[in-house]
């Protein structure tokens, strides 16, 4: 049995990723664009909020 573990995010990073979807499955795998010293975690939205949310 696995046990999680709780992390707080600090760093935010940028990534970029392909919407190509192939039996679904990403075709393209999510590429690190960089660190964003200018940003922090709670200045971002949570997965599925925000202006642009996630599709699943």
């Amino acid at each position: 049995m696995l046990h999680p573990v709780l992390v707080r995010p600090e760093p935010v990073a940028e990534a970029s990723a392909d919407a190509a979807v192939d039996r679904g499955r990403f075709r393209h795998p999510l590429r690190f664009r960089r660190v964003r010293p200018d940003a922090a975690a709670s200045d971002l939205p949570l997965f599925g909020e925000g202006s642009h949310p996630a599709v699943g």
